[in-house]
């Protein structure tokens, strides 16, 4: 078992899961969303998926970079996953609106992506040390 999540925490298994969460969330959201997502009036569930995405995003891009770093992450790297994951989440949102009918983009999505992004980063530096150590 120990084997497993060596070979998975290798910096190449991470960057194939790291693209490969970004290109199922960039085709994911791309597709018309009828009938996946429930609709509800009190709940804005689709925000919810935003926050829960963005967070995925920046913890599995975090992880990368600090294995690919030997565990020496500095504060300019987060700052850049974090820029990054943001300016893609925007793109997102303006790809929808140029590219498809049937999506449309909202700047609470870009709010939600922004507090996901915020929360997977605190979360990150939290916990990185104890999981590593």
């Amino acid at each position: 078992m120990q084997q497993l999540i060596k070979k998975l925490l290798a910096p190449k298994s991470l960057l194939f899961l790291a693209l490969a969460y970004t290109v199922f969330i960039t085709i994911g959201l791309l597709l018309p969303s009828q009938g996946i997502l429930p609709s509800q009036d009190k709940i804005p569930f689709d925000k919810f998926a935003h926050v829960v995405i963005s967070f995925g995003l920046v913890v599995i891009w975090l992880l990368f970079f600090y294995i690919k770093e030997r565990k020496m992450m500095s504060i300019t790297t987060i700052y850049a996953v974090f820029g990054l994951c943001l300016l893609y989440g925007i793109i997102i949102e303006v790809l929808q609106h140029v590219l498809t009918t049937y999506r449309q983009a909202d700047t609470f999505d870009v709010v939600a992506n922004i507090i996901g992004l915020l929360l997977g980063v605190g979360l990150f530096r939290k916990i990185k040390d104890k999981i590593f150590n």
